[in-house]
């Protein structure tokens, strides 16, 4: 049984999310796809969080962390705020949330 697997993105780094989910519907990958794929519609950022760890972070094992020029440290904290939450909540082991293991893509690299 594959890994359930939370995808960690920007919006602008999309394409790189859905050829990894492309790996795992042509069987290449065995994982269970928990990342998020329609926006939250929603302006409270709390909420959306909340959200994000309830339906998809909770359960996952492993967070995929994709890290390119639109997730860069120096394009500001505003720009930041969803991937950091993201990694917070993955490694976060309490009550109705489990710690998930850790992955960086470097899609730098990866061009």
């Amino acid at each position: 049984m594959g890994h359930k697997c939370f995808i960690s993105f920007k919006t602008e780094d999309e394409k790189y999310k859905k050829e990894i989910q492309n790996w795992s519907e042509d069987n290449k990958v065995d994982m269970i796809d928990k990342s998020l794929n329609t926006p939250i519609d929603s302006d409270d950022e709390d909420y959306i969080m909340r959200k994000i760890r309830q339906d998809y972070l909770s359960d996952s094992t492993i967070t995929i962390v994709l890290i390119g020029e639109h997730s860069s440290e120096d394009l500001g904290e505003d720009e930041q705020k969803f991937i950091k939450r993201e990694f917070q909540a993955s490694l976060y082991n309490g009550e109705g949330n489990t710690r998930s293991g850790i992955l960086g893509v470097d899609l730098i690299l990866v061009k």
